[in-house]
């Protein structure tokens, strides 16, 4: 590739960057990466999923004719004690017992490649409605904010899924570590 060629791939790059999205062929094949406009965090997902952005805080990434659900979600730390996602699963943990029935966690852990306070659990539970859930639960907390992931399904989907399921979580990137 010559120079100017490369700088022409750079250009569309940052074009796409700049859009949130960019297609699969710079992503994984299947896969399109998202980076939020802020550029606070990246992740990559199916290309046959939609995403939407309610608000500059939250991301919703779905597909209308399958269970499978991502969400994101920025928002202010209620302490400003050291950043510690520890507390916050806890206290989802704590929140899943109280109110929901047949609670197990599967699995909990620090993500990969992401430095600083964070980490996961895996949950199974049926919620308010009979329907059984299965769900990865990511925390990242910064001196300020705290950004929670969520990728839920029914327990069949999360198992033909898993692969997808831990790419998704995988894939997230923290870009700011302030969140800001």
């Amino acid at each position: 590739m010559t120079r100017k060629h490369t700088k022409v791939v750079v250009v569309w790059m940052v074009i796409l960057f700049g859009m949130g999205t960019v297609p699969a062929s710079a992503a994984e094949e299947g896969y399109a990466h998202y980076v939020d406009p802020q550029w606070r965090f990246s992740l990559d997902y199916p290309v046959t999923m939609k995403v939407s952005s309610p608000n500059p805080d939250e991301l919703k990434i779905s597909h209308s004719g399958a269970t499978l659900r991502v969400t994101i979600f920025i928002e202010k730390r209620p302490k400003k004690e050291p950043p510690n996602a520890q507390v916050h699963l806890e206290a989802l943990k704590k929140k899943l017992s109280e109110e929901e029935k047949d609670v197990s966690i599967l699995e909990e852990g620090k993500g990969t490649g992401i430095p600083g306070a964070q980490g996961y659990l895996i949950c199974s539970f049926k919620d308010r409605r009979g329907m059984q859930l299965v769900q990865l639960v990511q925390y990242y907390a910064s001196e300020d904010l705290i950004l929670q992931m969520v990728i839920s399904d029914r327990p069949q989907g999360f198992k033909n899924l898993e692969q997808v399921i831990r790419k998704i979580h995988h894939s997230l990137k923290i870009l700011n570590p302030k969140l800001k």
